[in-house]
């Protein structure tokens, strides 16, 4: 009873600091907040949930107020700083690290009570605040990668594109603008941001930056080709033998991939066998049982 008690005084005081916690950094109302999300879902400009933008604004608070002991490495500073602004999370590197330690924090808060009742289940869920830390930490990077993933799926259609309208127009401005309209919707939005800086700056500049925005080695190849085009060369055998790499690469995973098909079947397959051989077991031993009450 006692325990139980100690329990319920917890959930309380946990409740009670959450309240005090939003007071202390002006976090609207729940009401207010869930119109607030409503109105950003009806109009398409957002998809967040009631919980991360509550926790995004209190990382946000304790960020600046902490930002002399915040410090970060220069050079992985910046590197979260590419992958949020890629990612499209509009976060600084200071403010994302805190709020991954906050949810991390949250989950380790969790542990408290049950360390008092049951000491296993406080070690566990102080395993599962250490995994929520890596996950949300290194949820923009993949969120990175499975977008660099979709680009390149589509980059060989991409220069195929450019191979065939190179030999009539080397107009790479007219190149990118044409396959805009059958892109797809990740590298759609990359071709949309290259085409503007190309209209407003240097053109051999914003390739530059489209290649260092998606990272990616087949991309790297295409921009060569097309600022060699940019500089007077005729590209198309260039383009022509990057065609054939490109389907060699997509050939090979493609290949990858069905590869894996069996592996997970047999995965699958030795479930259902482990199952079946475990209703025999049970079968058996019941049998057994019974029939060993029938000697004594």
């Amino acid at each position: 009873m006692t325990r139980l008690l100690i329990l319920f005084a917890a959930v309380f005081t946990g409740i009670g600091c959450y309240h005090l916690s939003c007071a202390f950094v002006d976090v609207p109302t729940a009401q207010t907040s869930r119109m607030m999300m409503l109105a950003r879902k009806q109009t398409g400009t957002g998809n967040e949930k009631l919980f991360d933008v509550y926790l995004t604004k209190i990382a946000a608070k304790i960020a600046a107020k902490l930002s002399p002991l915040l410090k970060l490495d220069p050079i992985k500073k910046s590197r979260l700083s590419l992958t949020l602004d890629i990612a499209g999370i509009p976060l600084t590197p200071e403010c994302y690290t805190m709020k991954a330690f906050l949810t991390a924090f949250a989950a380790g808060l969790l542990s408290v009570p049950f360390f008092m009742v049951m000491p296993l289940m406080g070690l566990l869920i102080m395993g599962l605040a250490v995994m929520v830390w890596f996950s949300t930490y290194y949820k923009a990077f993949d969120l990175v990668k499975k977008r660099r993933k979709l680009i390149e799926a589509e980059l060989p259609r991409f220069a195929v594109s450019i191979q065939q309208e190179l030999a009539t127009d080397r107009d790479v401005l007219k190149l990118l603008t044409s396959y805009r309209r059958i892109a797809g919707p990740h590298l759609g939005q990359e071709l949309d941001t290259t085409v503007a800086d190309m209209r407003t700056g240097n053109y051999e500049n914003a390739l530059l930056h489209f290649q260092n925005r998606v990272g990616s080695t087949m991309l790297s190849d295409i921009v060569r080709g097309l600022i060699g085009t940019l500089r007077g060369d005729d590209q198309q055998m260039y383009f022509k033998m990057l065609v054939f790499d490109m389907r060699q690469i997509e050939q090979n995973n493609l290949k990858k991939e069905a590869g894996k098909r069996p592996k997970q079947m047999q995965k699958y397959s030795m479930m259902m066998l482990f199952c079946i051989l475990l209703i025999y077991v049970v079968v058996l031993s019941v049998e057994v049982v019974g029939s060993l009450g029938a000697f004594f």
